[in-house]
């Protein structure tokens, strides 16, 4: 049969009158006509193709638009090339065969295998032609490697590596894949058009069917090749399909970061530039200025009050004074995208910021609670706001009684936790610094015991509460995910944010923003976790019958055990992303880590020197490190000063209060010039720490708790056991 145009008209209900003519048979009446202007464009959608099975249909839709780019309405005529392949109804409806009724269509009847070109025109303006493919059923489509497999095509990079590269100083590395259409088992790849292709993780990967070098070129584009370029370090599932048929996705690599090194540099008293220098897993360095930006990795800082870190590496301070620790890393899942689990890397060094107080004298702000209400009826909590120099601000009242206090690092906000209490009508309490107001949820109570250097996360532990909890509070949607954990009483997140350790006894659970909660038994309990400095260890009081185990933060692998004098109280990190502290009274531990991390199981070896305070054994209630990591400050329900242990000189002593009053609870400024110490006598004590001189006692006229009226509360002692210096 021979094989003939045929010209189909989609007509609108307006267009009804052009079609009928301009006189009335019936009537001898002039009959109105419309007038149609002449289209600046047309174009048919989908396009450029179109791939069919045969006997199946599917829409067309037409836009038209003037001259001054306007949409227009039209009446259409679609044009198919060859009938015996493809027929348009009226409708728009373009069927793989011939359609029964062109003006009313109902039943597509399958033709022949084929190509056909549809047009769309209107008062002599055709659109870009379509090309539909014409095929038989498609059982599988399947993607192979061009790049490997003993047929590389010219156009493949070389050197090849299980990953592509991004390279320094030169194009990144990519692959070509080339997809097949199979039916029973016969090749019909010729027949079926061309495949779309998709990565699932976009940001890994850059996908092109119209790079030089593909073949099966029609119009400038690959019917089944693609180039796929490394954009972003990570893993991503690349498929390609046609028609209603998908492949099995083929995993692409864009090379993983393996180690990050930092270098300061144009360094001046209140500022630094850090240049990190990045490798991938094969050994090439990726972090030209060509790269660099395609690698998004994230800054820290340890101490954000002080010291902030912009995205290019630029850390700045305050001239209130302070140190922080600067680290960058790798971290999911922006950075090593789409490997399960996570696999985030650290730098093998921290940039450590120290920073000289100005001359002007800058004021402080210190806000303080009591724990002394308890479930005490009538009895109201607050919190007060004192401002150097001796300044107490107005009471702010509490819904509950608080149990924490912790500020936020950019000091905009503190959590107060706070015990259910009766019908769960308690919870944690935000206080908002600018107003001084209180937002409290009672959807979660506990104890605070962690907030993430971003602020984004609050880990509360409910240990009063059957059964105990733990809710990781969210600050941006004011909502909590819920851990189903028992007996929390530590917690501490990695310098990313990316995940949090939390100690429960003898179980290490370790919540992650993006992988699964994981519990870790301990062979015997631990009492406190610290993220070493630079982000890739964690190390534990306890947990280890030595007395400190570490363990990985990539993998959460055990790394080592440390010897100390007995399971610490305590433990910190110093700043310097070498050391780390472990209190076990009377005795301090210096933990010295040798390591230069790289990749997700970084080896590292421990040393430990032991110093004792000249004390007898007493139990620890806080330690305190010092912004630059030079000084210890330990509290003790058992010791009437504030005991002090230089880092550098590896010597102690003690700070007493004046009047002979007991430290209860003590917070430090940036700077570490003065530490303000809540104790028995009702005060807030601010201690000069250079001189060790008890400079100012402050009194709180109402105290601490008041009655219903606003008055102070009798019967009850409300010691100032909550201190927080604003960062």
């Amino acid at each position: 049969m021979r094989n003939s145009a045929v010209i189909i008209f989609l007509v609108s209900a307006m267009a009804l009158p052009l079609l009928l003519g301009v006189t009335a048979c019936s009537s001898g009446k002039a009959v109105n006509t419309a007038n149609y202007p002449v289209p600046g464009s047309i174009a048919i959608s989908p396009s450029p193709s179109i791939s069919m099975e045969l006997g199946t249909n599917t829409a067309l839709t037409t836009s038209i638009l003037n001259t001054a780019r306007a949409a227009i309405t039209e009446p259409v005529i679609f044009v198919s090339s060859d009938t015996s392949v493809v027929t348009v109804a009226a409708n728009g409806l373009v069927c793989a065969g011939s359609w029964d009724n062109l003006a009313s269509p109902t039943s597509c009847t399958p033709g022949r295998v084929g190509t056909a070109q549809v047009t769309a025109t209107a008062q002599g303006v055709s659109s870009p032609p379509v090309t539909v493919y014409v095929h038989q059923h498609i059982d599988s489509v399947t993607v192979q490697d061009m790049c490997s497999g003993g047929h590389p095509v010219p156009a493949c990079t070389l050197p090849r590596n299980a990953c592509q590269s991004l390279l320094e100083n030169s194009a990144p590395q990519n692959t070509i894949y080339e997809a097949h259409a199979f039916s029973r088992g016969t090749d019909i790849t010729g027949t079926v058009g061309g495949f779309t292709w998709q990565a699932v993780n976009g940001t890994v990967a850059t996908l092109s069917s119209t790079a030089a070098g593909l073949n099966s070129i029609v119009n400038g584009t690959s019917l089944n090749q693609v180039m796929v370029t490394a954009k972003t370090p990570g893993v991503t599932p690349v498929f390609a399909s046609v028609g209603t048929a998908t492949s099995i996705p083929i995993s692409f690599t864009t090379c993983l970061v393996q180690s990050i090194q930092l270098q300061a540099t144009g360094s001046t008293g209140t500022s630094r530039t850090i240049i990190p220098t990045v490798r991938d897993t094969v050994g090439n360095v990726i972090s030209d200025p060509t790269k660099i930006s395609a690698i998004p990795l994230t800054w820290s800082s340890s101490q954000p009050g002080s010291v902030t870190v912009s995205s290019a590496g630029s850390a700045s301070g305050t001239t209130g004074g302070g140190g922080s620790t600067i680290v960058v890393s790798c971290t999911p899942p922006t950075c090593n995208v789409g490997v399960l689990p996570t696999l985030p890397i650290y730098p093998e060094n921290a940039i450590q910021l120290v920073l000289n107080p100005s001359a002007t004298t800058s004021s402080t702000s210190v806000y303080v609670g009591s724990t002394g209400c308890g479930t005490i009826d009538n009895c109201v909590s607050t919190l007060v706001p004192v401002t150097t120099p001796n300044t107490v601000g107005s009471s702010i009242s509490l819904p509950e009684t608080p149990n924490s206090l912790v500020f936020h690092p950019q000091g905009t906000k503190a959590y107060l936790g706070t015990d259910s209490g009766l019908f769960g009508s308690r919870g944690l309490m935000i206080l908002d610094q600018a107003s001084n107001t209180i937002t409290q949820f009672p959807s979660t109570p506990g104890k605070v015991l962690a907030v993430s250097p971003d602020g984004s996360k609050v880990v509360v532990s409910d240990t009063t509460d059957t059964p105990n909890q733990v809710f990781v509070f969210d600050t941006v949607s004011n909502a909590s995910s819920v851990l189903n954990i028992t007996g929390a009483t530590a917690a501490d997140f990695s310098p990313d944010s990316l995940k949090a350790y939390i100690v429960a006894g003898s179980t290490l659970y370790v919540y992650s923003k993006l992988d699964a909660l994981q519990a870790i038994h301990l062979s015997v309990p631990a009492n406190d976790v610290s993220f070493f400095a630079e982000g890739a260890f964690a190390y534990l009081a306890g947990g280890d019958p030595a007395g400190v185990m570490v363990r990985r933060t990539c993998d959460n692998g055990q790394a080592d055990s440390v010897a100390t004098t007995g399971t610490p109280t305590f433990i910190r990190a110093l700043p310097d992303a070498v050391h780390v502290l472990a209190l076990d009274p009377p005795n301090v531990n210096l933990i010295t880590a040798n390591t230069a991390p790289q990749g997700c199981t970084p080896p590292v070896t421990d040393t430990v020197t032991s110093f004792s305070l000249g004390l007898p054994s007493f139990t620890a209630s806080q330690l305190i490190i010092s912004g630059d990591g030079s000084t210890a400050y330990i509290l003790s329900p058992n010791l009437d000063s504030v005991q002090v242990f230089n880092i550098g000189a590896q010597t102690s002593s003690s700070l007493p209060l004046a009047g002979n009053a007991t430290p209860l609870r003590a917070s430090l400024t940036s700077d570490g010039s003065a530490l303000f110490v809540g104790a028995s006598d009702g005060m807030l004590h601010e201690i000069q720490t250079g001189t060790g001189a008890d400079i100012t006692q402050i009194q709180f006229p109402l105290g601490l708790c008041l009655n219903t009226a606003g008055q102070k509360y009798t019967g009850i002692t409300c010691n100032p056991d909550l201190v927080v210096v604003k960062p």
